[in-house]
């Protein structure tokens, strides 16, 4: 029986209060985000955040942060759009319709999802033409490469980065670590 006990790798990342987040704010388990819309495999991790979110409920706070790939045409415009939705409300809505469509993703596309959830469309389309929120797609960007992100999807919990389209047991598996070292209970 060997027995380990030097701490995982844990990068230090800052969450700011006007991100993409779902969960309490002081919830003990924060699980930060890196994708690309147009990604397949970011598209396939989904059901793993999701299912970790009704697992754990109020114990956890889901962070979102576009990661746009270069040699993806229309993820870093689909990740500005993610942001002007949220503008509006609506940011996980049109997150998810984003990765349901992850294989149409041009500015009409873009326009189309907005409207089908009801966004006021000249506000939704001033916001996107405007490019207002490409500094800020930027700087997730560069926050992600600067913990070491290089492909997506990548996930922090509490700082431990999970790299690409993992089963929902590598998540549980961390997070149980996670909230037994906080002295609460994991499933």
């Amino acid at each position: 029986g060997v027995e380990i006990l030097l701490e995982p790798p844990r990068a230090l990342i800052q969450v700011a209060d006007d991100e993409p987040a779902k969960g309490p704010a002081d919830a003990p388990i924060v699980l930060v985000e890196h994708s690309d819309y147009e990604c397949p495999y970011c598209a396939r991790a989904q059901p793993s955040v999701r299912q970790g979110l009704q697992t754990y409920g109020d114990r956890i706070r889901h962070v979102y942060r576009g990661f746009p790939l270069a040699m993806h045409d229309d993820a870093h415009l689909a990740a500005q759009a993610g942001q002007c939705a949220g503008v509006q409300g609506r940011f996980w809505e049109y997150h998810d319709l984003l990765f349901t469509n992850s294989r149409a993703l041009r500015p009409a596309d873009l326009q189309r999802y907005a409207e089908s959830i009801d966004l006021d469309p000249d506000l939704f389309a001033e916001c996107l033409d405007s490019g207002r929120h490409a500094h800020g797609v930027d700087a997730d960007l560069e926050s992600g490469q600067q913990h070491g992100v290089s492909g997506t999807p990548a996930f922090f919990i509490n700082g431990r980065l999970l790299s690409g389209a993992q089963p929902f047991a590598a998540f549980q598996k961390i997070i149980d670590e996670e909230l037994e070292s906080a002295g609460q209970a994991g499933l």
